[in-house]
């Protein structure tokens, strides 16, 4: 992977989207104010002062697009390196899983498969489906709704 064009990818969309943002006024409702969980119409502008530290020890380049993500689309809880009894890139510090709301998961669920290459991204998991860069596909049941990425989008980075 290469995580100079990782942060810069992401660092750029970020200038991209706060630019926006300030040019559109900044929502002020409640669900799109700063430090929320997210809006309704896109990423949202927040304080992202939490870190990366729910990540644990990442691979290199995936805390700092894993950082921008997050802030982004408004998603407060991350997890990263994590055991797994079933094949994962958690462990290998190659994924990372952003728990979100049934909004902000849409939305960075499209935009992550939208810019897969330029952020690099191997693939998306999200609310029973996986996405390698085809398109979706469904996935077998796996029992519930978190072992089925009904409540969080994982990515995995390549």
């Amino acid at each position: 992977m290469d995580v100079e064009a990782v942060v810069n990818a992401t660092s750029s969309a970020a200038r991209d989207a706060a630019g926006a943002w300030a040019r559109a006024g900044a929502e002020t409702s409640a669900s799109s104010a700063p430090g929320s969980a997210g809006g309704e119409n896109g990423p949202v502008a927040r304080n992202c002062a939490a870190g990366t530290t729910g990540f644990g020890a990442v691979a290199a380049g995936v805390a700092e697009a894993g950082e921008q993500l997050r802030c982004m689309f408004g998603v407060d809880t991350v997890y990263g390196v994590a055991g797994r009894s079933n094949a994962s890139d958690h462990p290998a510090g190659k994924a990372l899983d952003f728990m979100a709301t049934r909004a902000s998961g849409d939305r960075l669920a499209e935009y992550a498969t939208a810019n897969m290459k330029r952020l690099g991204i191997s693939y998306v998991i999200y609310r029973q489906r996986i996405n390698t860069g085809g398109g979706w596909e469904s996935m077998e049941d796996r029992g519930g709704a978190t072992a089925n990425h009904m409540d969080h989008v994982h990515i995995s980075f390549e």
